[in-house]
């Protein structure tokens, strides 16, 4: 009985033991073990810092895209302060990943010339009919600029994980006091370059349809200031036009792009068709074919993407079924913030760093595809089924840069293949 006694403690020991150096070992996972925040530097400082992995900190001084004018002469900016941004750096690459607070926090994954690309925000469902109708949640407008309505906070610091987690309330342009919708996104940043994106809504009005959101991916970019698209993307050696947006699919060698020319032109390689077969995939991802490096996002059934409720809509080429037909969509209302409104078409000679896109992802009815923008998009915003799922599920994203596409869709299968285990940020952590 005592050697059985004794065994028996042993065994409790030994299991307790296993248990806390198992809770040790994860003790990466918890919250930064601090009493006081670190103070915040500059660009210049973050220059000379060097990290063993991945880190994060607080700067006082940016502008996207490699802006260095006056905030003031572009009213109305954001409020304290505009240049305020979290800027996460790694050791071994070159692009940054930038909570910048003139971009409402959005966060721009930037190349080290100041091109970048953002991945849009859970934008409420517009209000009112068509001909009429209002922009009833947004980020990008003074309101949603304000740090009250978007912001941010650093959980972990690095440096073998970052993560932060933002939060905004998309509310309309003349008006916060009854915010639409509440978005939390948490990013993971390991020392592989790479990001997982976390992100979940909740609607605060919730009778209504226009405080619910079926866009929450969409590819926009950032040129940076005193540059236009040709000088961050490649020529075609046929067209001469740039390659300045692609969807490409994870699982096959299926791709569709989208060019643009120098004079305004846009023309796709791919069609409807191609869009259809892509937004069945299991798995794509969206990416800005810098010069420098390839940046995406990838996507899919794995990580809440149901096949089923997903379509990608071109809004760049004339004739895309479904898109907005923009042409080439350019804007300078953000990242700087030009005019108190949510859309301000960029002019050629602007001193600012101005955004452009898209191809977006779009959540649909089970089956359905866009066949028409505004038709779609407004019949979609009032099925109460298809919001209510939104607003109930978690979405994952993977965020990267890449040296071709091959790197992209392999990284993008491994994390996919890994299933239910893609809402787990260490599932990219070995990512390779």
């Amino acid at each position: 009985m005592y050697l059985f006694n004794f065994m028996r403690k042993t065994l409790v020991v030994t299991v307790f033991w296993i248990l806390f150096i198992a809770v040790g070992a994860n003790a990466g996972s918890d919250p930064d073990p601090i009493f006081e925040k670190p103070r915040t530097v500059t660009l210049a400082e973050i220059a000379q810092k060097t990290t063993p992995g991945v880190s994060v900190v607080e700067v006082s001084d940016y502008a996207p895209g490699h802006f260095t004018g006056d905030m003031n002469l572009s009213p109305p900016h954001a409020d304290m302060n505009p240049k305020k941004a979290f800027v996460v750096y790694w050791k071994d690459y070159p692009q940054r990943f930038v909570f910048s607070h003139e971009a409402s926090y959005c966060p721009i994954l930037e190349l080290p010339n100041g091109a970048g690309m953002c991945n849009q925000f859970f934008e409420g469902n517009i209000q009112g009919p068509p001909e009429n109708h209002q922009g009833s949640a947004e980020l990008f407008n003074n309101m949603g600029r304000k740090e009250r309505n978007s912001f941010v906070d650093v959980i972990q610091s690095g440096p073998e994980r970052v993560w932060v987690r933002w939060n905004y309330f998309a509310v309309r342009k003349e008006d916060d006091t009854q915010p639409r919708l509440r978005g939390t996104e948490d990013y993971f940043a390991y020392p592989n370059g790479l990001v997982l994106r976390r992100m979940t809504y909740e609607s605060l009005m919730p009778e209504n349809h226009y405080a619910y959101s079926q866009q929450p991916v969409e590819l926009f970019g950032v040129v940076p200031a005193g540059k236009l698209i040709k000088d961050l993307f490649s020529p075609d050696p046929d067209r001469g036009d740039y390659l300045t947006l692609a969807l490409i699919d994870l699982y096959s060698d299926r791709k569709y792009e989208v060019y643009w020319g120098e004079n305004g032109e846009v023309r796709r390689r791919g069609d409807d068709s191609t869009l259809a077969e892509l937004s069945g995939s299991r798995g794509c991802a969206l990416v800005m074919p810098f010069k420098d490096r390839l940046l995406f996002a990838a996507l899919g059934d794995s990580s809440g993407f149901t096949t089923e409720k997903t379509d990608f809509v071109d809004h760049c080429t004339p004739g895309a079924k479904g898109g907005c037909e923009w042409g080439q969509g350019q804007w300078n209302h953000w990242p700087i913030g030009w005019v108190n409104s949510q859309e301000y078409n960029w002019e050629p000679g602007s001193p600012f760093a101005y955004s452009f896109g898209s191809i977006g992802q779009f959540f649909v009815p089970d089956g359905t595809r866009y066949t028409s923008f505004v038709k779609d998009y407004f019949g979609n915003a009032k099925d109460m089924e298809l919001n209510h799922w939104t607003s109930h599920r978690v979405f994952y994203v993977l965020l990267g840069s890449a040296q071709d596409w091959d790197e992209i869709r392999r990284v993008g299968r491994t994390w996919l293949d890994k299933g239910e285990n893609c809402a787990n940020p260490e599932s990219i952590a070995d990512l390779p």
